[in-house]
């Protein structure tokens, strides 16, 4: 019978073969294993048990870890250390199995002891071999190589040991430099991750980088002392280097850009600008789905270490802000990707954050919206983390934030504002949420907010190239005769060049219009604008009470500094975002995942499109001095005018005339019209809306861009056809019109919607001075464009053009002039048709503002010049091939509804009116009436015949509209006997009753304070609201500042009664 083992020999025999040493040559059984001679030797002298026990194990490892052991083995330490563990572990488990039931349950808990305690001092190593590596020989694969090689090879046998290992890893080094432990495994795998067969999402290799670090952060002791490795945020790593030299930042890189992976575009969509719709949608789909896989995984790392704990979510956040702050150049028009990190980190790290937010933003009724601090730069990102901020020791994150743009300050104000607060005790931090909210919003500002501006350029640049190889091949002789030599080498050049544009389009197309990233995006700023709007809100409770509209502020300074201080770019891309998803996807808009909320009617949230969007626009158009960059201000009327957008070939609302439309064909999506009855419903857009963009029309003048001139026109025609919209579509639009423009004008007491009568009159007042100015310009230009382009087509059809000559450029320059007059053409004339109409409507609508004096003058010869334009001898020079399809011109509406002015400002309104508005308005009538005959330049009678024979012979309008423009004539006729009258008297007149700089007889006479001399109130009101200044001196003036001269009116209308009747006495 076998004498049973002790428990001494037992632990030999295991423990020999868990380390695969043996302190016994003489045994047959272990010969394959290490002797460790001299510690047998030791053992003897010391008259010591020769067995391998828990007593001497230790011993014994230091010896088989000795270099000349290792160098024996040929097996690296760390290597040999896990093998031993695993060793360890499956003899522990056989003894916890099967196998160990049938020991006495006291021998069976003893080994298992034993086993614990040879692990333990195992595991002990393999953290110093990985902690400190010099402390061993360097023969083999170092630990971290070894571990990662485990953690990407599925057959490993060690495998499913290894998140065992990694726990009690954890937990041995736990407070005793876990961070230093793992640091080493985390750099490794990084490395790994950037090897290309790794790098790219089109290859498994990412997926087992994901795997890895996945189960390395599942064990919550690792992830929670990731944020205090070494490597975690390096301090001397900033920019493009956070990519790569970061813990985290070779995973963030991981990404479907074609910027990250020159194969999505080249080899994936290798052929998909040849490909149908819906192929390309396959392609994008799947391509989606290892996207969100990836962005999922880096989420759940990301989340484990936030919830670590506060100090491992302070880490965090900071190396997520300095990532941010070092990075800020991504956000710029000239952006060197060799100094930032690229879309897909940039993409990453937004996405992380987004979800992190999800939380609280995904609410529908927005419950902790109260938790978001507006002054949290001052509170955190200007403070260190010893103060209770966030701010790294180099001030990355504190000087970011302090150089951003203010919604509302300038940089002085800005830096004493923070000088006064950063410095005051702060006993909260605020929480996660609001550090998350505006990291969340820097990630998005830096990351899918740049990279859609820069798609969007991309998408210019592909419609421009295009343009340019169809005109190329149009007209080669735009060529020069070297270049034409060459031509079909250097169009497929150019044509290959674009199918590169093409594919990287399609690449990026995948990512930027995902439907659930976009949707996820739209949750986020349906929060923001709501944080905006509770700013501003009067009462400070939006939304959990209804929005109130925030006074007027007619000086910034009135404005909560808070606000004022808010960086921009929050504000911004909100804007941004909705305006590119309203664009190119506006299918998210409508979608049930972005509405969140259930409507404003049924206690249960707003819904982002429905009630929130309209609300935002509404609010920041009708209160302008909220926002200081008007550019952001004319992004909202570009939502605006996209949501209420109508086809101008389908418009079939000119103003006193018959048919002139051309079918459209557009089909609108369903967010238009579903927009536009949300307008309807919306309280404040019915009051504020309209008095806002005219408002805003007047505003835009002066931005303070050097292409301000410019821009100006294709604002204020998005603002002319948002009005048209809502006049065409809703009775109670054209009501509030007509109110504002007759409130102000009869100046009424009392608040209006932009806070007083004054200020409505005034402008009421600029915005018919921008609408004639306007319409002056854009006719002008529209109509001599038009004129090149039929020179130049009339001379191509009666000359046999030849081929040109070397050296000849006649023909090159006479091309280029007509590309440039066609591009222009159809820029202003679609301009000046708007403009045009908007006229005629408001002043059939509200007759007298554009019969007011400082006006009626320039408004009588602008009428006249361009009725001159369009039916006087050279209106035949206007007609030029495919004139309205090609550039929307249609010279017989802009005639109909051009002399439908003369008839709503010349003759009297139909309804009832009492004897003092009867008298005003024909008072109104004369003045408008003699100013069109006194237009010595244009005027004739015969130009109102030619017209009127146009409009009759076309059917542009109705008999009886016909049979009023006649009347109109007639009566100027007759005004004409009285403009002599005028002549007379002004030729009569003594020097001080004539105005200095019309020489017309003054009736109204003040005195400009700035310069003592004295004119005509209605000539200065006109020069003013041109050029605010004194025109004599250029000082600043406004009409306010006018001193009325009484005495010398009564003056001046003594001496004009006494020579009428001298006038009238030799007739």
């Amino acid at each position: 019978m076998t004498t049973p083992k002790t428990h001494e020999q037992w632990q030999d025999d295991a423990f020999s073969n868990i380390l695969s040493v043996t302190l016994d040559n003489s045994n047959p059984k272990r010969s394959s294993r290490y002797y460790l001679q001299h510690v047998a030797e030791e053992l003897r002298s010391e008259n010591a048990s020769v067995l391998i026990t828990t007593a001497t194990f230790e011993r014994v490892l230091v010896a088989r870890l000795d270099e000349s052991a290792v160098a024996a083995s040929g097996t690296g330490v760390s290597e040999y250390l896990i093998n031993s563990w695993r060793m360890a572990q499956t003899v522990a488990s056989n003894l916890r199995g099967a196998k160990g039931k049938a020991l006495d349950p006291a021998v069976r808990e003893a080994r298992i002891q034993a086993l614990i305690k040879a692990q333990a001092l195992l595991v002990s190593y393999i953290g110093l071999s990985l902690q400190i590596p010099d402390m061993f020989s360097q023969t083999g694969r170092p630990g971290q190589t070894a571990i990662v090689d485990i953690l990407l090879t599925d057959d490993n046998p060690m495998a499913e040991l290894l998140p065992e290992l990694l726990s009690q890893l954890a937990t041995r080094f736990a407070g005793d430099g876990l961070p230093e432990v793992i640091a080493p495994i985390i750099n490794e795998l990084a490395l790994r991750s950037l090897l290309r067969a790794n790098r790219s999402l089109l290859q498994p290799g990412f997926r087992s980088i994901l795997a890895a670090l996945d189960i390395l952060t599942a064990n919550r002791a690792i992830a929670a002392a990731i944020p205090f490795m070494p490597i975690f945020d390096p301090e001397d790593c900033n920019g493009r280097r956070m990519q790569t030299g970061t813990a985290l930042g070779p995973f963030l890189a991981l990404s479907a850009f074609p910027a990250s992976d020159e194969t999505i575009a080249s080899v994936y969509y290798s052929d998909a600008p040849q490909r149908s719709h819906q192929d390309c949608e396959s392609l994008h789909m799947n391509l989606r789905t290892t996207v969100q896989f990836l962005q999922s995984a880096l989420f759940e790392v990301v989340n484990r270490l936030v919830r670590s704990g506060a100090d491992e979510r302070a880490q965090t956040l900071q190396f997520s802000l300095r990532v941010l702050a070092t990075n800020a150049l991504r956000s710029g028009m000239q952006v060197d990707f060799t100094r930032v990190v690229d879309d897909g980190f940039a993409d990453n790290l937004a996405s992380v954050w987004l979800r992190l937010s999800e939380p609280f933003t995904n609410d529908a009724m927005l419950k902790r919206l109260n938790r978001i601090d507006p002054d949290w730069v001052t509170l955190r990102a200007m403070r260190t983390l010893a103060n209770g901020g966030l701010d790294d020791e180099h001030n990355y994150i504190s000087t970011y934030w302090q150089e951003l743009t203010r919604v509302n300050a300038d940089k002085e104000l800005v830096d004493a504002y923070l000088k006064s607060k950063v410095n005051l005790p702060s006993d909260s931090t605020g929480g996660f949420i609001p550090d998350c909210f505006f990291t969340t919003a820097a990630a998005l500002h830096l990351g899918p907010i740049s990279t859609i501006a820069r798609y969007i350029e991309m998408l210019k640049r592909i419609a421009r190239f295009k343009d340019e190889i169809n005109r190329i091949e149009r007209m080669p002789e735009l060529l020069s005769p070297m270049h034409r030599a060459g031509l079909p080498m250097l169009m497929q050049r150019w044509k290959d060049q674009l199918l590169n544009m093409e594919r990287e389009k399609c690449a990026m197309d995948a990512q930027l219009l995902d439907p659930r990233r976009l949707s996820s995006m739209l949750v986020f700023y349906r929060f923001v604008i709501c944080f905006l709007l509770r700013q501003v809100d009067k009462s400070g409770e939006f939304p959990q009470q209804p929005f109130s509209m925030p006074p007027e502020s007619s000086d910034s300074s009135q404005i909560a500094e808070k606000w004022r201080m808010l960086p921009e770019f929050i504000i911004e891309d909100a804007i941004e975002f909705i305006v590119f998803v309203t664009t190119y996807a506006p299918d998210t808009l409508i979608d049930s995942a972005s509405q969140v909320g259930q409507g404003a009617d049924s206690g249960l949230g707003l819904r982002t499109f429905d009630d929130i969007l309209p609300l935002f626009a509404v609010a920041f158009l009708a209160r302008p001095k909220y926002i200081r960059n008007p550019y952001l201000k004319a992004k909202l009327v570009d939502i605006l005018h996209m949501l209420t957008y109508r086809d101008p070939r389908e418009d079939d609302d000119y103003v006193d005339t018959l048919g002139g439309n051309i079918p459209g064909t557009l089909r609108l999506h369903p967010s238009i019209q579903q927009f536009q009855g949300n307008l309807d419903n919306n309280a404040l857009a019915r009051v504020y809306l309209v008095p806002a963009l005219l408002r805003f029309y007047v505003d835009i003048e002066q931005t303070g861009s050097s292409s301000q001139f410019y821009d100006k026109f294709n604002i204020r025609y998005y603002i002319a056809r948002i009005l048209r919209a809502l006049w065409s579509r809703a009775p109670r639009y054209v009501e509030v019109t007509r109110s504002f423009f007759m409130q102000a004008n009869a100046g009424a007491a009392g608040a209006t919607t932009t806070g007083s009568t004054r200020r409505d009159q005034r402008v009421i007042e600029e915005f018919v001075a921008r609408l004639m100015t306007d319409t002056t310009y854009l006719l002008d230009e529209s109509l001599s464009k038009l004129a090149i382009i039929r020179d130049i087509e009339k001379r191509r059809q009666q000359e046999q053009v030849p081929e040109p000559m070397p050296g000849d450029e006649s023909q090159n320059d006479e091309a280029s002039r007509l590309q440039e007059a066609e591009r222009m053409a159809r820029s202003y004339v679609s301009l000046a048709h708007e403009t045009v109409h908007m006229l005629a409507f408001l002043s059939r609508l509200v007759p007298r503002p554009f019969q007011a004096g400082e006006v009626v003058g320039r408004l009588a010869a602008m009428l006249n010049y361009n009725l001159q334009q369009l039916a006087g001898p050279k209106c035949s020079s206007l007609k030029v091939q495919d004139m309205q399809q090609k550039y929307m011109f249609n010279p017989r509406v802009l005639l109909s509804e051009l002399t439908s002015v003369y008839v709503h400002l010349g003759l009297a309104s139909a309804g009832p009116k009492s004897a003092e508005e009867r008298e005003e308005e024909e008072e109104a009538i004369g003045r408008f009436t003699l100013s069109v005959v006194e237009d010595d330049r244009s005027y004739s009678v015969s130009l109102f015949e030619k017209a009127y024979g146009i409009l009759e012979q076309r059917s542009l309008k109705s008999a009886q509209s016909l049979e009023r423009l006649r009347e109109f004539a007639q009566r100027c006729q007759e005004a004409k006997v009285d403009s002599r009258l005028m002549e007379y008297l002004e030729s009569q007149a003594p020097d001080e009753y004539l105005d200095p700089l019309l020489a017309s007889l003054i009736t109204n006479p003040v005195r400009l304070p700035t310069s003592d001399n004295v004119m005509d109130l209605a000539v200065i009101k006109g020069q003013l609201l041109s050029d605010p200044r004194d025109p004599f001196n250029r000082a600043p003036l406004t009409v306010d500042m006018l001193e009325p001269l009484p005495d010398m009116k009564h003056e001046i209308s003594e001496w004009r009664e006494r020579k009428i009747q001298e006038y009238r006495a030799n007739q």
